[in-house]
Formats: C-alpha cells, structure tokens, sequence
C-alpha cells in the first residue's frame, strides 16, 4: 500500500516536471517570436460547436478555428498567442485585459 502512494506521487511529480518543462518552451518559443515579430494575439470570441471564434487583437479580423488545435484551458475572452500555427494561452495578459476591462465598468457605473 505504501509503495503504491509512492507511485502515485513519483508520477504526480513526473506529470508536473513535464509540464514544467513544456511551458518554458512555450514561453522561450513566445519570447523569439516577439523578437522577430512574428507572433499573433487573438482573443476568444465565441464557441460554435466544435469551433472558436477568434478576433485579431491588431486587426480585428474574425478566425475560425477548430478547437482541439487550441489549449484545453480557454474560455471566452482568453487571450492567445500564435507562434507557428500553434496557439498558446496566455493567462497573464488575460488576467490584465479582465482587470482593465473591469476597472473601465467600475468608472463607468461610479
């Protein structure tokens, strides 16, 4: 039974270490893109079925993309980054966009 627990919390461990290890990739990937300008941000717009919509942050233009191409962790109004055709949630400036979004309701209705 204790061996058990043990390798149970080894591969916990293993899990965490990977994804670790994925997302400083992501975030050197990201970094690199920055640098040669070559990242796009989108924000989920909507879902329809097995799609999401997203809006260009620069542009505006509206995207269709299936949404097993996209992070698991997405909601409405997260904030992605492309880098290589592949999409990256980005929770920091997601956190600030709700911040600035609700400090914008905050002055308005105050």
């Amino acid at each position: 039974m204790d061996l058990e627990i043990l390798n149970n919390i080894q591969e916990k461990v293993t899990d965490i270490k990977n994804e670790i290890k994925q997302n400083n990739n992501h975030l050197e990937e990201v970094e690199l893109a920055k640098k040669l300008d070559a990242i796009k941000e989108y924000s989920v717009d909507r879902f329809e079925g097995e799609y999401a919509i997203l809006e260009d942050r620069k542009t505006k233009e509206m995207k269709q993309v299936r949404r097993d191409m996209l992070p698991e962790n997405i909601k409405e109004g997260s904030i992605l980054q492309c880098v290589n055709d592949k999409y990256i949630n980005n929770e920091e400036l997601t956190n600030q966009e709700r911040e600035r979004i609700k400090d914008k309701m905050n002055k308005l209705w105050n």
